[in-house]
């Protein structure tokens, strides 16, 4: 079974008593996705693409698990750290008993808001997954939810964008188009004309941190392929133009590509014809 070849959780892998590292951890990632009404979800995501494209074919499970009353905060209901903490031993638990079952079935995200913590696992073993997974939740006394997607319904929410284009995936026309943060890193000064140089483009102002030197952007692009690449082609090389550069939050291989004291890979390394068009015609 193609699952059994990679690790449930995908988490670094060390001796106890000697500290050494016998795996190291694959890449993960923090995305935030935003709710019609506009509230933030929060979704981390493992990054593995040899493990995507074995799940592109298989069943996506969503585990809803539901904390107790006194799990979650009186004036917003968030998880509290009790509430948080048992979420998480649940997690544990379960892969736990999938990996001692043999369980073909791998973590691959979860996603955090509306005062719940959600789990997304791959499976070749529907049957066998549910029933680890309904004790697991027994023994910590949590209902339990389980829906089945496929990774193309799901990606748009759990995946880097540039993921979806790398792994092919045809998802729905209607979200094709959606919200995407972008994040950026420089000087103070710098974040400030790469701020008015995105306002100009459509892009909306979210935040900047002073501290971490970081400036977050929003704006409605096309998810595809084709449509992102053209995007990133276009503010990628603004950013550096100004002295900043994209954390790549939304990339496959992240923030390091694009240290300004490295070239800037070639996928990335000017607008198209189509990012010329879309700013001489204003469409977004």
């Amino acid at each position: 079974m193609a699952l059994l070849e990679f690790a449930v959780t995908g988490e670094q892998v060390s001796n106890d008593e000697t500290e050494e590292v016998i795996r190291e951890a694959e890449p993960h990632r923090g995305l935030v996705r935003y709710r019609p009404d506009g509230g933030e979800l929060f979704v981390h995501t493992r990054v593995n693409m040899a493990l995507l494209r074995a799940a592109a074919t298989l069943p996506i499970l969503l585990l809803k698990i539901t904390s107790r009353a006194n799990e979650l905060t009186p004036r917003d209901a968030l998880l509290t750290p009790k509430g948080s903490s048992r979420n998480y031993a649940f997690l544990e638990r379960l892969c736990e008993d999938l990996a001692a079952a043999g369980c073909p079935a791998c973590y691959i995200a979860e996603q955090h808001g509306e005062g719940r913590r959600d789990f997304y696992f791959t499976t070749e073993d529907v049957a066998g997954f549910e029933k680890i997974a309904r004790k697991a939740a027994e023994a910590l006394a949590f209902p339990l939810t389980l829906e089945q997607h496929s990774l193309a319904a799901v990606a748009p929410l759990i995946l880097p964008t540039e993921a979806i284009g790398d792994l092919t995936l045809e998802i729905a026309a209607d979200v094709r188009i959606r919200p995407t943060r972008f994040e950026f890193w420089g000087a103070e000064p710098s974040l400030a004309k790469l701020r008015a140089e995105l306002e100009k483009r459509g892009y909306r102002f979210l935040s900047v941190e002073t501290f971490s030197r970081e400036l977050r952007m929003a704006k409605s692009v096309p998810i595809d392929a084709e449509g992102f690449r053209t995007v990133l082609r276009e503010i990628v090389p603004l950013a550096r133009s100004l002295q900043c550069s994209y954390l790549g939050t939304e990339t496959v291989d992240g923030h390091e590509q694009f240290l300004l004291s490295r070239p800037l890979p070639e996928r990335y390394a000017g607008a198209s014809k189509a990012g010329i068009f879309r700013r001489i015609f204003g469409r977004s």
